[in-house]
């Protein structure tokens, strides 16, 4: 019997926004990674998978492999290695492992360093990987304005990038996507003018999209200054230099 590994992307937050194709693989799968940044911490992927898997009569391994958020390259790469073997095992012996993963597994994912090491010294396992909603997707949805149009650029910057390449790309993009930017929002506002986006121009602010404690706040980019804003993993901000709020509704 002939074992496969399979990086599956679970969407945003929302379990109604996995797709057929993962939920499909997350039926029948013999085992499933549960990724976590220590032992102690809740998995969020997990909760988004748990209506899927109550319908299964057969229940799959739960498998919990630890990746902590440290910038160690070394450690990393040790611990990349490490469960890359312990999948390489498992799927050697004739099991489907799926390794689920929020959003999409190649977008900022930590699967694209299990992907990597798979690759680099386990080549010869079939491997699969299905795509999911990524949260920034998502995020311009629930605040209904349009991530680009036309021939417009899009940029989308991590948090922790400098101040100084901010401001360099963002004088080339007409659409900036922050991710994980709560922490930094307000004092990158200054380093936006600095590179032609207007006060007047759209901010959108989405924290913990399609989750039941979902909030989107909605404005002006010179009202961000006054927004009360805590520090969230799951936050991003959108900014357009095109202005564009949709009132047909109200209050977002």
């Amino acid at each position: 019997m002939v074992g496969k590994f399979i990086g599956v992307g679970v969407g945003p937050g929302d379990p109604e926004l996995i797709t057929l194709k993962a939920a499909k693989v997350l039926q029948t799968a013999d085992i499933i990674c549960i990724p976590k940044t220590n032992v102690d911490k809740p998995s969020l992927a997990v909760t988004m998978i748990q209506q899927v898997l109550a319908e299964r009569t057969v229940k799959p391994e739960m498998l919990e492999l630890i990746f902590p958020m440290t910038k160690d390259d070394i450690s990393n790469q040790e611990l990349w290695d490490k469960n890359a073997n312990i999948i390489a095992q498992k799927v050697s012996n004739g099991k489907t492992v799926v390794f689920i993963t929020i959003g999409d597994p190649m977008f900022y994912s930590t699967f694209i360093y299990l992907y990597q090491s798979l690759r680099n010294g386990h080549s010869d396992i079939a491997l699969e990987i299905i795509p999911g909603i990524s949260a920034f997707n998502a995020c311009a949805t629930s605040a209904r304005i349009p991530l680009a149009e036309k021939d417009e650029l899009i940029t989308v910057i991590p948090s922790d990038l400098d101040e100084k390449l901010v401001e360099e790309v963002a004088k080339h993009s007409e659409n900036l996507v922050f991710i994980k930017c709560a922490y930094r929002l307000k004092e990158l506002i200054p380093v936006l003018k600095r590179s032609g986006f207007k006060e007047n121009n759209t901010i959108a602010l989405v924290r913990r999209c399609s989750m039941p404690n979902e909030t989107v706040t909605v404005g002006k980019l010179c009202d961000a200054l006054n927004w009360d804003i805590r520090e969230d993993y799951f936050t991003i901000a959108i900014v357009k230099k095109n202005s564009f709020i949709d009132n047909s509704k109200g209050d977002v």
